[in-house]
């Protein structure tokens, strides 16, 4: 899979258990998969929530069978995560 887009939506911050939510869209060659991501605020600063919540949907994609294995590999492209 290589990933050439990721977006954010739905970003909201829980206020009673401290919580970030948000949708995170990525866009690959294979197709556009949607992921849940939910961390907690505590002890991130709010600069870092975009970078935060792009590794917790990369994350739970490298969790996914198809990728836990080592069949197929997750390509990110440059600048992304950044």
């Amino acid at each position: 899979m290589f990933i050439s887009q990721i977006d954010i939506a739905g970003l909201r911050v829980e206020a009673l258990d401290s919580t970030l939510r948000a949708q995170v869209a990525i866009t690959a060659d294979s197709g556009r998969v949607l992921v849940d991501c939910q961390l907690p605020t505590e002890p991130m600063e709010p600069a870092n929530r975009r970078t935060a919540l792009l590794h917790e949907a990369i994350r739970q994609l490298r969790r996914m069978p198809e990728y836990r294995n080592g069949k197929r590999e997750i390509q990110i492209a440059d600048g992304l995560l950044a």
